[in-house]
C-alpha cells in the first residue's frame, strides 16, 4: 500500500476512534434519557429532538460543504482571514434564518402539537427545545470549519459529543424527569457548548491578514450553497420522514421505540461518517489533479475499511436486538424488529461507500441531487402508506428502503461518471501513472 493510502488508513482510524466516542456519547444520551424519563416522556423528547435536527439542517442553507470545501482551499493558501470570513458569512445567514425558524417554532408549538402531531402534551416540549435549532445549526457549521482546518477530532467532538455529554450530565445532576425538562436542559446545554467552541475556534484562526485573496464573497458562497441545500433537504426527508409521519399516527411509546431503534441503528454508519471526514477533501484534490486510479484506490480502500468495522456491529444488532433494545428499559423491547430492519438499511449505506462525497467532490452534484429528488418524494409517499398500515414497522421499512435506494442509485452514477464500482471491493488497487 502506498504512502497516500497508508495516511488515509491511519487518519481514518484516528477519526474512527473519536467518532466512536461520539457514537458512544449519543448512545449514552439515548440510554440515560430513555431510562430516566420512561417510554412516554422520552418519546416526546425524541420527537422534539428529531424536529430540531431536521430544522437545524434545513436552516444551515447548504453552507455545510461550502464552508468545508472553501476553508480547506483557503487554508492551503495560508489565507487565515478568508477562513474567518467564510465562517462568519455562512454563520451570519444561518443565524438569521435559524433564529426566525426557532421563534416561529416556539410561537406555534402548541398548534403544531395539536394539529400536526395530534399530541397536545407535546407542545411544551417543542417550545422548550426550539432554541436548539439555532445552536445546533451554528455548531454544525463550526464543525465544518474545524474539518476544513484539518482538526477532524475537534469537528467530531463539536458535532457529536459535547452537547450530548452536557445533556447527560444535566439530567444526572438535576433530577430531570419529564420531556419538557430534558428539552430545556438540551437548549441550555447547547448554548454553553456553542460558546465554548466558538472561543476555541477563534483562537485557532487568529492571525494577521495574508497576501492571498481567496474569494469568500457571500454571493459565491450562496451560488455553491443553493444546489447543496436541495441535496441536504432531500437527505433529511429520507432520514426523518418515518419519525415525522409516525409522530402523527403513533402513540408516544411507539415513537420512542422507533426513535431509539433508529438512533441505535445509526451506530452502524458511524464508521462511514468517520472515514468520510478524512477522505472527502482528498477526493476533491485527486479529482482536480486528474489522478483517477488514485481516486479509485482510495474509494475502494475506504469501503473495505468501513465494511470491516461495520459487519460485527450489524451482526450484533441482527442476532441480539431484544438485548440491545432492553438496555433502554422494558418498554423498548417491542422495538426489536425495528432495529433489525433499520440496521440492514444502514449496512447498505456503509457497503456502498462514500458515494455521495465522490459525486459532490468531483463536480457531479447534479447527479446526486437528481438521485435524491427522485428517492425522497417516493420515500415520503411510501411512508404515508406504510405507517397507517403497519405502524412503527412501516416507518422503519420505508426508511431502510429509502436509504438503500439512495445509495444504490449513487453507486450507479459513480460507475457511470468516474468509471468504477464501489461495491467491487475484491478488485485490487491499480497504479497511478508516473508524472
Amino acid at each position: 500500500m502506498n504512502v497516500r493510502l497508508d495516511g488515509v488508513v491511519l487518519q481514518s482510524l484516528v477519526a474512527l476512534f473519536v467518532k466512536g466516542f461520539g457514537a458512544v456519547a449519543a448512545f449514552l444520551m439515548n440510554l440515560v434519557l430513555a431510562r430516566t424519563l420512561g417510554v412516554e416522556q422520552s418519546g416526546y423528547f425524541f420527537l422534539g429532538f428529531t424536529v430540531v435536527t431536521f430544522l437545524a439542517a434545513v436552516t444551515r442553507c447548504g453552507f455545510d460543504n461550502v464552508i468545508l470545501r472553501h476553508t480547506a482551499a483557503a487554508r492551503s493558501q495560508g489565507d487565515t482571514q478568508a477562513v474567518r470570513q467564510l465562517f462568519f458569512r455562512g454563520a451570519g445567514v444561518t443565524l438569521v434564518v435559524s433564529g426566525c425558524v426557532a421563534l416561529a417554532l416556539w410561537l406555534a408549538s402548541d398548534d403544531l402539537a395539536r394539529r400536526v402531531f395530534n399530541k397536545p402534551e407535546f407542545g411544551p416540549v417543542l417550545a422548550a427545545i426550539a432554541p436548539g435549532v439555532v445552536t445546533m445549526a451554528v455548531l454544525w457549521l463550526l464543525a465544518q470549519s474545524f474539518q476544513g482546518l484539518g482538526r477532524v477530532s475537534s469537528a467530531i467532538i463539536a458535532m457529536n459529543v459535547a452537547a450530548n455529554m452536557v445533556l447527560v450530565l444535566i439530567v444526572w445532576g438535576t433530577g430531570v424527569s419529564t420531556g419538557e425538562q430534558a428539552a430545556l436542559a438540551y437548549s441550555l446545554g447547547s448554548v454553553l457548548v456553542l460558546a465554548g467552541f466558538l472561543m476555541f475556534w477563534y483562537r485557532s484562526v487568529r492571525g494577521t491578514a495574508s497576501n492571498a485573496h481567496y474569494d469568500t464573497s457571500l454571493r459565491t458562497m450562496l451560488e455553491s450553497a443553493w444546489p447543496l441545500w436541495i441535496v441536504l433537504l432531500m437527505n433529511q426527508l429520507i432520514q426523518w420522514t418515518g419519525q415525522f409521519v409516525g409522530g402523527a399516527y403513533l402513540q408516544p411509546e411507539e415513537i420512542a421505540q422507533l426513535a431509539v431503534a433508529q438512533r441505535t441503528a445509526l451506530l452502524v454508519s458511524f464508521i462511514l461518517m468517520a472515514v468520510n471526514m478524512v477522505v472527502a477533501p482528498r477526493f476533491a484534490a485527486l479529482h482536480a489533479a486528474g489522478d483517477m486510479p488514485a481516486l479509485r484506490n482510495m474509494a475502494l480502500t475506504a469501503v473495505r475499511l468501513m465494511a470491516l468495522g461495520a459487519t460485527p456491529v450489524v451482526a450484533v444488532m441482527l442476532v441480539f436486538p431484544e438485548f440491545l433494545m432492553g438496555l433502554f428499559g422494558a418498554g423498548f423491547t417491542g422495538g426489536s424488529p425495528l432495529l433489525q430492519v433499520l440496521a440492514l438499511g444502514q449496512f447498505v449505506n456503509v457497503l456502498t461507500g462514500s458515494v455521495g462525497y465522490l459525486l459532490s467532490m468531483s463536480g457531479h452534484e447534479r447527479d446526486l441531487r437528481n438521485t435524491l429528488l427522485l428517492v425522497a418524494p417516493v420515500s415520503v409517499a411510501i411512508t404515508f402508506i406504510l405507517v397507517p398500515l403497519y405502524g412503527a414497522l412501516g416507518a422503519a421499512i420505508s426508511t431502510a428502503l429509502a436509504v438503500g435506494a439512495q445509495n444504490l442509485l449513487a453507486v450507479y452514477w459513480v460507475k457511470r461518471r468516474l468509471g468504477f464500482n464501489t461495491l467491487a471491493v475484491w478488485r485490487s488497487n491499480v497504479r497511478s501513472p508516473r508524472p
